[in-house]
């Protein structure tokens, strides 16, 4: 009887070790994650300064988003966060993955802002490798963290690939980092050469807000939850990205399809009811505009709704305008352009 009770006993403190560590295994701490986010640009010289337009300089606001962000990360419990500078300071691009791969990045954040050679374009964009997982990781990411842009008002171009001549990453940091095994994104926040997104970078607390976003989205890709704030993203789902089963090159061409009709005109008002239809194969359609003047000159950039491959709009002719011809351009998210089809409207235009 004795003996009995003992293999009961002895079944039982069994059964409540394997339980025991089968519960520590279920319940343990998830793995802190280490980041490093990388203000773009810093020290002299032309290329250190990153883009200087309206008043505004990319190595300073880089390396204000960047400690604004560091600051919004470190509420969130499990993560350690790093900068690559904190001064304005000159540091390779090879220095900083270097020094990412040091501390045991799992992610490499590289901030910076954006111009273009007209000056015609804006909105937010994120740049990943075109390899493998690093592709996946920095399009899962890329994918959150323009929604929390879009919050902002900010319009966003998309996640992208580009390839060098060496066929490998072309931007320098993606590459350097790839190289060492880590996932790395260029966080193109705005332009400094447009109105449209200047008038929101000088708001007094849009940096900030940037900043708040661009924690957010880290937040939210890596699951995390706050203790200081109440923030709880552990239950986050965010859809996943397929693996590339090649190279993904950049778009190089404009949109294969650019056609305009003028449906209506109204000589008193001086508008122009024109159907557009564009399509690209490769990329989405994300900006038209339209010139009366037979493509001399051409209105500033529009939003396309880049569900649509056919919308209306109204072209504004200038009153004394005689026979105007209507040309309209499509740009895909690359900034590649394509023109449409002339077409003259037969009428002068007094109002």
């Amino acid at each position: 009887m004795k003996r009995s009770i003992a293999y009961v006993f002895t079944f039982i403190m069994v059964f409540l070790t394997v339980l025991g560590a089968a519960s520590t295994k279920s319940f343990a701490a998830p793995k802190n994650v280490v980041v490093v986010i990388d203000p773009g640009h810093g020290g002299e010289g032309d290329r250190n300064l990153g883009a200087q337009y309206n008043g505004l300089s990319e190595k300073e606001l880089t390396l204000r988003v960047a400690n604004a962000l560091k600051a919004e990360l470190e509420k969130y419990d499990g993560i350690t966060v790093y900068t690559t500078r904190t001064t304005d300071t000159a540091i390779s691009l090879e220095d900083r993955a270097a020094y990412a791969k040091s501390v045991g990045a799992d992610f490499v954040f590289s901030i910076h802002f954006n111009a273009s050679g007209d000056h015609a374009f804006y909105g937010s964009e994120v740049w990943t490798s075109t390899f493998g997982n690093y592709y996946v990781a920095g399009s899962e990411f890329g994918n959150i963290v323009q929604s929390q842009w879009n919050e902002l008002g900010l319009y966003q171009k998309g996640v992208k690939t580009r390839i060098g001549s060496s066929g490998k990453d072309y931007y320098g940091i993606i590459r350097a980092c790839v190289a060492r095994n880590m996932p790395c994104v260029i966080m193109e926040h705005a332009y400094l050469d447009h109105g449209y997104d200047v008038s929101k970078i000088k708001e007094g607390d849009f940096i900030n807000k940037l900043a708040v976003a661009d924690a957010t989205a880290i937040a939210k890709y890596f699951k995390l939850k706050s203790s200081i704030t109440g923030a709880d993203y552990s239950g986050f789902k965010y859809a996943s990205v397929k693996k590339p089963g090649r190279v993904l090159y950049q778009d190089e061409t404009g949109p294969e399809k650019c056609e305009i009709k003028v449906l209506n005109y109204d000589i008193s008002s001086g508008n122009v009811l024109v159907e557009m239809s564009t399509r690209d194969s490769q990329s989405p359609v994300i900006y038209f505009t339209y010139s009366y003047d037979g493509g001399k000159s051409f209105n500033i950039l529009q939003m396309w709704d880049r569900t649509k491959e056919t919308q209306s709009f109204n072209v504004k002719v200038p009153s004394g305008t005689v026979n105007p011809t209507i040309v309209c351009a499509s740009y895909n998210n690359y900034e590649k352009g394509s023109l449409s089809n002339p077409v003259q409207v037969a009428a002068t235009f007094n109002y």
